[in-house]
C-alpha cells in the first residue's frame, strides 16, 4: 500500500475524515503543541508578516503561524477538500486565516511574496520533496524563512518489552503511511541544494501523555489495516486495541517518537539559488 497522505485528495471521503480525526487529535496534544512552540517562537518576522503553511491539514498548525510565530496573516494550502473544510470550520471567526485546496509543488503564490513558509509533517509524505522545497524558495521573499518539522519515524515505538505486539502495529502503520522515514536526516542537503542558508536544527522528543489520543489512533488504524491486508483476524485486532487501552488504564502505556525541526533562510540577495540538473 502506498502512503495515502501522498495523494490524500484521491482517497475516499471516509478515509480522509478518519485521517482528519487523527490529525486533530495529534495537533491538540500538549506535547505536540510544545514541539511547535519550541521552533516557531522568536523567528524574528516583520510586523506585517505573511505566512503560508504547505500541507495545512485541519488548520491547527496554520493558526500557530499567527499565535506563536507572530505573523499578521496566515494561509494554508492543502490538497484534501475534507481537510480544508474542517480547517475553515475550526477558524471561521478569524479573518487573519485563510485556506485553499492546492498543491505544495505548484502553488498559485507570486514569486517572492511570502515571509514564512511552514512544512509541518508534510515532506515525509511527498514523493519528490525537492519540488516542494524549490517551490518554497520561489515564493519566499529574500530574507524569508522556511520552517520544516517532521517525524524521525524510524524512532516511533510503543514497545515496553521484547516481542511487544503493539510495537509491531506501530511499525506496520508507519510503513503503510509514511513515504520517507528519514526525511529529516536528509533535509540539509536538499535545503542547501536550492540555495537556502541553514539555521537552527533541533530535536524534539514526543512522549504520549494523558489519554494518548494520537497514539491510540495509530494503533487502531494499524490494527484495522492489518485486518484489511489479511495479516490479522478481526478478533485479534480488536483484542490488541483493548490491550492498548488496558495498558493506558493501568499506567503501563508507552508511546514515543522523535521529531526534528530545521529553520532555513532565503539569502537576502536571492542570488544563491541552485537548481538540481
Amino acid at each position: 500500500m502506498s502512503d495515502p497522505y501522498s495523494n490524500l485528495a484521491s482517497e475516499e471521503k471516509a478515509a480522509q475524515a478518519r485521517i482528519a480525526d487523527a490529525m486533530d487529535a495529534r495537533c491538540l496534544e500538549p506535547a505536540q503543541i510544545a514541539i511547535r512552540k519550541a521552533y516557531l517562537t522568536d523567528l524574528g518576522l516583520p510586523e506585517d508578516a505573511y505566512a503560508v503553511e504547505f500541507g495545512s491539514g485541519t488548520g491547527h498548525v496554520t493558526r500557530d503561524l499567527i499565535t506563536t510565530a507572530g505573523a499578521a496573516r496566515a494561509h494554508g494550502i492543502e490538497p484534501s477538500p475534507v481537510m480544508v473544510k474542517r480547517a475553515k470550520e475550526h477558524v471561521a471567526a478569524d479573518a487573519r486565516l485563510s485556506f485553499a485546496i492546492g498543491d505544495a509543488k505548484r502553488t498559485d503564490l507570486e514569486d517572492a511574496s511570502v515571509d514564512l513558509v511552514l512544512m509541518h509533517t508534510l515532506l515525509c509524505h511527498v514523493p519528490g520533496p525537492e519540488d516542494v522545497i524549490g517551490e518554497a524558495f520561489r515564493v519566499l521573499k529574500p530574507g524569508g524563512i522556511l520552517a520544516v518539522c517532521d517525524g524521525d519515524y524510524d524512532t516511533a515505538t510503543a514497545q515496553i518489552a521484547d516481542f511487544d505486539p503493539l510495537d509491531q502495529i506501530i511499525r506496520f502503520m508507519i510503513n503503510q503511511n509514511v513515504t520517507n522515514l528519514w526525511i529529516m536526516r536528509q533535509i540539509t542537503g536538499m535545503l542547501t541544494e536550492f540555495g537556502f542558508e541553514l539555521g537552527a536544527r533541533r530535536g524534539h522528543g514526543y512522549v504520549a501523555e494523558g489519554d494518548a489520543a494520537y497514539f491510540l489512533t495509530v494503533i487502531d488504524r494499524g490494527a484495522d489495516r492489518m485486518v484489511e491486508t489479511g495479516i490479522l483476524f478481526r478478533e485479534t485486532a480488536e483484542a490488541l486495541k483493548r490491550e492498548a487501552r488496558s495498558r493506558l488504564a493501568a499506567n503501563r502505556f508507552f508511546g514515543f517518537m522523535s521529531y526534528v525541526s530545521h529553520i532555513a533562510l532565503k539569502p537576502m540577495a536571492g542570488l544563491n539559488e541552485r537548481r538540481p540538473v
